[in-house]
């Protein structure tokens, strides 16, 4: 994305940060967790994969398999970026 231009470069533009964690009552808090989900995508896979791989107890990595199983599908993407301009356009008009 650097490369294409759609991301900035410079002190502190491509440090990763934390996932928002989105509130019941705002609409905002929603967008900003899927915006920061679709940031953040391929550093949540590489923890998870890396979750699955080191000495965690066999639930914590029974999860994030799960987990990593549910994102990497096509269903997930494509309900990620539908609700990014769903909750975008409803954002906008709140």
């Amino acid at each position: 994305m650097v490369i294409t231009g759609e991301r900035e470069t410079g002190k502190k533009t491509n440090q990763i940060g934390n996932l928002h964690q989105s509130g019941t009552t705002r609409w905002s808090s929603h967008f900003d967790f899927i915006c920061s989900l679709i940031d953040m995508y391929g550093a949540t896979i590489i923890m998870l994969e890396s979750m699955v791989q080191e000495r965690y107890s066999n639930s914590t990595r029974g999860e994030a398999g799960d987990c990593l199983i549910v994102m990497k599908s096509f269903e997930f993407i494509f309900i990620l970026y539908l609700m990014h301009k769903i909750i975008g356009i409803n954002d906008l008009l709140c």
